[in-house]
């Protein structure tokens, strides 16, 4: 009985770990690799989009590539070298995103013609990722538009574009970290599009344009730690219910425009050198917006301030009286060092994810198979 116990027991060993085998047995790949790269694979890189996998990679070595336009219609990512793979493109759009969950990093895209075409547009799609781009020279940098939501526009340079960063009907999107730089009519725009969020953006030089940062009938969105220097800075019209705040308006004739725009939350903004910090365009029609100033503990700096601060808690004594029914109850007198790239999260400490590959976890459930057998074995010799 002994001699034929311990056979089986292999036996039985081997049969868990062909078991595991077939349990834990990836996903064969198809026929079209994962990663394709431009131009080993394919010339073009709209050749290389029409042959990716659904969540594939397009790696575009640097270079300079003359496209008519790249449809990306499937959900891939287009990755660029730093920004050294040159997109020239020769129609009146650059790359269009008609697909959710589209990467699209480290390309500098630019029309065959200066101040002509979209560079890129998304329409109609979710969860798509723009950042780390150079754009520059078009008529429009990025455009979201058709009730595009969940996508995120980040760490991008956009130099001398007439119309830089714009949403159009588009909720919920993240516009984080750009470096705006010399547009001839706006810097970030949102028409009829609310719940978005506008963060830690740098917008300077603007060429005789409308404004840094336009909202045109647009609410609940959130405005914060941008930094705008020169030209008209900020623009709401026919717009309600945003949230404005610890944003540095600097070196311009006027810092916040409004017109029939009440039930906003102003606060914790620095008008710095600001000749006019604050116009509304409805006064003489006598209808002015009415809006909050402070959030009930702190309010705005104010150039054209002059009060007084007798118990020196960096809030003025007095109120700043803006125009009409709108004042600042707690003017700030002073404002905080000026970052040129300011953060807009507070650091966070949490611990970090770590995962083991899956090949490694198949072979440590093999080895404690193994282990288990091997000990059943010497379990039945001693019997």
């Amino acid at each position: 009985m002994k001699t034929k116990t311990v056979p089986v027991a292999i036996l039985l060993a081997f049969l868990l770990m062909g078991t595991l085998t077939i349990t834990f047995k990836p996903t064969r790949a198809s026929s079209e690799p994962d990663t394709i790269t431009v131009p080993d694979d394919y010339q073009k890189i709209q050749e290389a989009v029409n042959a990716a996998n659904q969540g594939g990679t397009i790696f575009v070595k640097a270079g300079t590539y003359n496209e008519d336009w790249i449809s990306v219609n499937k959900s891939v990512s287009l990755v660029g070298d730093n920004q050294k793979s040159v997109i020239i493109y020769h129609s009146s759009l650059g790359f269009v995103v008609t697909a959710n969950e589209v990467h699209l990093k480290g390309f500098t895209i630019m029309n065959s013609e200066t101040g002509q075409g979209h560079a890129v547009d998304i329409a109609n799609s979710s969860d798509c990722i723009i950042e780390d781009n150079l754009i520059e020279n078009n008529l429009v940098g990025i455009s979201v538009y058709g009730s595009s939501s969940g996508n995120t526009i980040s760490g991008n340079v956009l130099d001398r574009n007439e119309r830089s960063i714009e949403l159009i009907d588009s909720s919920g999107n993240t516009i984080s970290r750009n470096n705006i730089i010399g547009a001839l009519v706006s810097g970030i725009s949102l028409d009829v599009s609310s719940g978005n969020i506008v963060s830690g953006n740098r917008i300077s030089d603007l060429e005789d344009g409308m404004g840094a940062l336009m909202l045109w009938k647009s609410s609940n969105n959130v405005i914060y730690r941008n930094l705008l220097f020169g030209g008209n800075l900020m623009l709401m019209i026919d717009c309600s219910s945003n949230t404005v705040y610890e944003n540095f308006v600097m070196d311009s004739e006027y810092g916040i425009v409004v017109g029939a725009s009440s039930g906003n939350k102003i606060y914790s903004n620095y008008f710095i050198n600001v000749t006019q910090p604050v116009m509304d365009t409805e006064v003489e029609a006598g209808q002015p917006s009415e809006n909050s100033w402070d959030n009930g503990v702190e309010g705005n700096y104010w150039s054209d301030y002059d009060g007084t601060d007798a118990d020196g808690d960096g809030i003025g004594d007095s109120a700043h009286v803006l125009y009409g029914n709108n004042q600042d109850n707690y003017p700030l007198l002073d404002y905080p060092p000026i970052s040129t790239t300011p953060t807009t999260e507070s650091p966070e400490h949490s611990s970090a994810n770590f995962s083991l590959p899956a090949e490694a976890i198949y072979g440590i459930f093999a080895a404690i198979i193994v282990i288990v057998a091997a000990v059943a074995v010497m379990k039945l010799r001693k019997r």
